[in-house]
């Protein structure tokens, strides 16, 4: 079905004519004449049927409507732009992947290995948005997400990273030497993810042990904070051992209890079912899955 688009044209010499608030001086940087800019301007208005500038004697003002529409199209202007400028760059090869990542993750184990990818594919360009936007797909520049949870995003692949190989640390001063059962960790406060909050129960139901009192003590939105708790005495956190390698080597955190158990909850590669065809996704996701397996080796398929 043919879009329900105005000419390109006509859009660029309104956005131009209100910027400048003149046809003149639209005309000017558009190296056309006054009444050629006027004519498009008038073309867009027939067309959308609306009045979009106030013709006054001291030059044109935008109608409400005309500044609402305004600032829609410069949005797409500048997609088209920038699109068209990728293009030319790359001559359609390599390109931009818009990605968000968690935090912390991004942070503490993407980072520090993305010069990685960036030497294997250095025609590809890795641009991070806000992580707020990342739950929502519907967003047109975003490409992938790094999500937390257990894999199941209606609408969304979903590849496991890392992140379900979980350590009991608390302060080595608190700790000079590991618990001996599980039950002793519950003499001791336990801390808690807000986005992993049935991981203690999780954790203790694996070990085999009561989880009354697992869903009990502070909560932190974020690992980097609950690992910072856990160094400074507050309590035990559980936190993925990918986080934490250097806190671990250097001694600022220590394992409380020597007991393997795996979370249902790790980190996420997701990218909408649309975009999975995408050569810069294809590209990363390899390099990525492969950085993963080189980081938590497992047999258990995740």
């Amino acid at each position: 079905m043919r879009r329900l688009c105005p000419s390109l044209t006509d859009l660029q010499a309104f956005e131009m004519a209100a910027r400048h608030g003149s046809f003149t001086r639209a005309a000017q940087e558009l190296s056309v004449t006054q009444g050629a800019v006027s004519k498009q301007v008038k073309q867009l208005e027939q067309f959308v049927g609306v009045e979009l500038f106030l013709r006054l004697r001291h030059g044109l003002v935008l109608t409400e409507a005309g500044r609402a529409y305004l600032a829609k199209i410069q949005i797409g202007l500048g997609q088209i732009e920038a699109a068209t400028l990728e293009l030319i760059s790359h001559q359609g090869q390599g390109g931009t992947l818009h990605l968000t990542s968690m935090p912390t993750f991004g942070a503490r184990w993407l980072i520090p290995r993305l010069s990685g990818f960036m030497r294997l594919r250095p025609d590809i360009h890795v641009e991070f948005l806000p992580h707020r936007k990342g739950y929502d797909f519907s967003t047109p520049e975003l490409d992938a997400a790094v999500r937390f949870g257990e894999g199941v995003w209606p609408g969304s692949g979903a590849d496991y990273i890392v992140g379900r190989g979980v350590v009991p640390v608390g302060s080595p001063k608190l700790f000079p030497r590991p618990c001996k059962t599980p039950e002793e960790l519950l003499k001791h406060p336990l801390m808690h993810h807000t986005s992993a909050l049935e991981g203690w129960t999780d954790w203790f139901t694996q070990a085999g042990c009561d989880t009354r009192r697992t869903r009990e003590g502070a909560r932190f939105d974020q690992y980097s904070l609950l690992s910072q708790a856990a160094a400074a005495g507050f309590g035990i956190a559980l936190i993925p051992r990918c986080l934490i390698e250097d806190e671990l080597r250097d001694g600022k955190l220590a394992p409380v209890i020597d007991l393997q158990i795996r979370a249902r909850q790790g980190y996420y590669l997701c990218y909408p079912e649309t975009k999975s065809h995408l050569p810069t996704l294809q590209a990363f996701r390899q390099w990525l899955m492969e950085a993963s397996l080189a980081a938590e080796p497992r047999t258990d398929g995740r």
